[in-house]
Parts: structure tokens; sequence; C-alpha cells
């Protein structure tokens, strides 16, 4: 089990929709044993999609319970990095992504998402995938 897990907003909307999915029961026995972290990326994506106050105060609640993770210059710049390789050799990746999956990667961190592209972007980086 790793020690703390990068939850990308694939996971979270999930988690919110389908609360018995095996997506869900992994969220809940992460956030049991405070293995979850979050960074801004993830909240602003959120926060965006939130329709009505009480999904606000409930991601205020989620927020100010699990670890935040901050971005710094070096991220930027390895991100920017990791993309310029990537599409030397042809793969384009969206910005946000790879951003957080160099994160995961430098904090040592999993990164646990439903998104696909974090595969591609995996060899690029030495990125630690969650599997279901």
């Amino acid at each position: 089990m790793p020690d703390k897990v990068l939850i990308d907003t694939s996971v979270w909307v999930d988690f919110f929709r389908k609360k018995e999915s095996l997506v869900s029961a992994r969220v809940r026995e992460y956030l049991k044993l405070n293995q979850v972290c979050y960074a801004g990326p993830i909240l602003v994506e959120l926060y965006q999609g939130a329709k009505t106050q009480r999904e606000i105060e409930i991601l205020d609640q989620l927020f100010d319970t699990i670890s935040y993770v901050d971005l710094t210059k070096a991220h930027y710049h390895h991100a920017g990095r990791v993309s310029q390789k990537a599409a030397r050799e042809g793969k384009v990746f969206s910005t946000i992504d790879v951003i957080l999956a160099v994160l995961a990667r430098d904090a040592d961190l999993s990164l646990f998402s439903l998104d696909r592209h974090f595969q591609d972007i995996a060899p690029y980086c030495a990125l630690s995938l969650i599997e279901l």
C-alpha cells in the first residue's frame, strides 16, 4: 500500500457520484489511513464542477481534512521537459495532466486516476500509478 496518494479529479468525481463503487471503497480506505493528498489543479477542477452550495461545502470539508501538496517552480520546469520530450516523440498530453504526473513523481506519491492518459505519461517520468 502506498504511503501517500494523489487522487485525481476523475477519481473524486466517481467517489462522489457512485458511493458503492470499487473506486469509492478504495478512496474511503485511503482516507481512513490518512494517505490522501491533493494539489491546486484538482481543487480548481472539483470546485468548477460543483453545482450547489452543498457540494461546495462538502469540498470545503474534504480539503480541510486532507494534505495539500504545493507545486513549485521546479515542478513546472520538470513538466516542461517531460512535455518537450514526449512531443519530440509525437505524444502531446494535457498540460495539467503532465504537471500532476510530475508532482506525484517528484513528491514520491502514487497517483490514483481513472484517466488513461496517465498510463501514456508514466514512461516519461517514472510515475507510480494505482490500478484497481
